[in-house]
């Protein structure tokens, strides 16, 4: 087994030598190639020899390529030299693209684009604003109307409630500094009327307003 060992050993020591004087070595191995026949290309068949001549060993130290027409046969044999810087060059105008892992917001849509009303819509919204603007006009007529017309004062005073029999009830009033005591129908101060005295409550009227509602007062505790 030892034996089997050191015979391969050596076989790959003497293949290391004979690799490293082709290839390392300058014009290496060129003294054993025979001499080419003056005017006879490179790869063209030997007609005595007949087999056909090795195509020319790149330069040392260096890669070649051999094109694809060297396979047939007859077909002149080329070597073009590989460029390795041209490998390592980066494309001009490279633009990195986006990290597929990173997650991105997307840009908002276009907003649309507002819709040009027609004839007809332009027609319908200005009749529709004329008329707002006329109910606005009533309004405003109705309101100052209102205004005008003359109200009656307002009634201030607390009602503090009544006594005696219920078919002759009195009503007490203050205003904060007076009392008054007035029974159903007579006026005070003459502006209100004490339409109807109830048990926790009065109905007051106005002087000179018939048609205003009477206003009614519960008992202030």
């Amino acid at each position: 087994m030892k034996q089997r060992q050191k015979v391969l050993l050596g076989v790959l020591v003497v293949l290391l030598l004979i690799l490293g004087w082709v290839y390392l070595v300058p014009g290496g191995g060129d003294d054993a190639a025979p001499a080419r026949a003056p005017g006879r290309t490179a790869g063209a068949v030997d007609p005595d020899a007949g087999l056909a001549a090795a195509p020319a060993r790149p330069a040392a130290g260096g890669f070649a390529v051999v094109s694809a027409s060297d396979a047939a046969p007859g077909a002149p044999q080329t070597v073009e030299p590989l460029r390795l810087a041209a490998l390592s060059r980066t494309p001009p105008g490279f633009i990195t693209g986006r990290d597929p892992w990173r997650f991105v917001e997307p840009p908002p849509p276009p907003p649309p684009k507002p819709k040009v009303p027609s004839a007809a819509e332009l027609r319908a919204m200005r009749e529709a604003e004329e008329a707002r603007q006329r109910l606005l006009a009533e309004q405003a007529r109705l309101q100052a109307i209102e205004d005008a017309r003359p109200k009656p004062p307002p009634f201030t005073w607390s009602y503090l409630g009544n006594f005696g029999p219920p078919s002759l009830r009195i009503a007490v009033f203050s205003d904060g500094k007076r009392v008054w005591n007035a029974r159903q129908g007579e006026t005070l101060e003459n502006k209100f009327i004490v339409a109807q005295i109830g048990y926790e409550s009065v109905d007051i009227r106005f002087v000179g307003f018939p048609d205003v509602p009477a206003e009614r007062l519960a008992v202030k505790h």
